[in-house]
């Protein structure tokens, strides 16, 4: 049985060659259902009672997945990674009360199986290529990143929790432990209404995303009930205002928030157009910053989100989808 320094160091090969071989594409979070199913290992969503998730081995050696339908959409992407991980590692049947979202920095009582496969989730879902390319994107630097707002958002777009993404910073080195450790403690609700009137909340369990012209053309995972907050910097002195093309038939403006930045006529001014989407499905956010009496346009937003949350039961919605397709062809 390999020790614990064995297992992370396994863990984090494995996860490289994961990442490696299904690129993200647009997507800014690691496609965790693409991998397994493309690995040709089953999975079934489950109300698993005390469970948040298990690896099942038959006596034939076949491998199979189960993954909780009793939490929500990051603890599942994170117990699929973790189970996926025991697989790759070649553990045998475990059977998870929960995953340990500190991966290489849980303390010594933890078993070294557990430590490396809450390691892989880790490494496959908060990895240093998505953490570089959101940082880019947004202009986050290592001191941007100890600010829980940034940190909450880059959550959100890689798909996992605001306390696994402050672990995931700490394991690749962008923030030291000790201060992941007490950036994680941050209250997540307080994050949220930093960027949103709790009244534009349907429950407790929706995320807030901040998004600006810099997430263009990127495709984000999300719940059915999150809103997004768009960040609009209008050109006013040049006649250049951001407009909603469409929000798709499911699109619905909550309200607008407006500040001027100067006092003189004519000069810039921020806006933040709050939506949420009705239906779940995949959208289309789009936004182009134009004239609106000729239409030129000088920038654009373009989004696509899908909303549809957490997995509800049986098999992954694609495979399902996947399934009805082919059998009406």
């Amino acid at each position: 049985m390999a020790n614990r320094r064995e297992e992370i160091l396994r863990a984090t090969q494995e996860a490289i060659g994961v990442l490696n071989r299904f690129p993200v594409g647009s997507r800014t979070s690691f496609d965790i259902i693409r991998a397994v199913t493309e690995l040709k290992i089953p999975l079934l969503f489950r109300p698993l009672k005390g469970l948040w998730g298990a690896t099942i081995t038959t006596e034939t050696g076949a491998r199979g997945v189960l993954v909780t339908t009793q939490r929500d959409l990051h603890v599942q992407r994170f117990t699929l990674a973790h189970e996926l991980g025991h697989i790759l590692l070649g553990h045998k049947t475990s059977l998870d009360e929960t995953v340990g979202l500190l991966g290489r920095f849980a303390d010594n009582s933890r078993p070294a199986e557990e430590v490396g496969a809450d390691t892989f989730a880790s490494e496959v879902l908060a990895p240093r290529s998505l953490m570089l390319s959101a940082a880019q994107r947004h202009r986050w630097t290592k001191a941007a990143l100890t600010d829980p707002k940034n940190v909450y958002q880059l959550s959100l777009r890689l798909g996992i929790s605001f306390q696994a993404t402050c672990w995931g910073l700490a394991a690749q080195k962008v923030l030291p432990e000790q201060l992941s450790r007490t950036l994680q403690e941050q209250p997540v609700k307080k994050l949220k209404l930093a960027t949103a009137p709790e009244s534009f909340l349907n429950n407790s369990w929706a995320d807030v995303w901040n998004l600006t012209e810099a997430d263009t053309d990127s495709f984000f995972e999300a719940g059915p009930d999150d809103v997004f907050a768009v960040q609009l910097l209008d050109n006013a002195s040049a006649g250049f205002l951001w407009e909603l093309v469409s929000p798709g038939p499911y699109g619905q403006v909550l309200g607008e928030h407006i500040s001027d930045l100067g006092s003189d006529y004519g000069q810039s001014s921020s806006r933040v157009v709050f939506l949420r989407f009705d239906a779940p499905g995949i959208h289309r956010l789009e936004f182009e910053h134009r004239r609106p009496w000729n239409k030129q346009k000088i920038a654009h937003i373009d989004i696509s989100i899908d909303n549809c949350g957490k997995e509800s039961g049986g098999l992954p919605r694609r495979t399902r989808e996947s399934a009805l397709h082919a059998a009406s062809e």
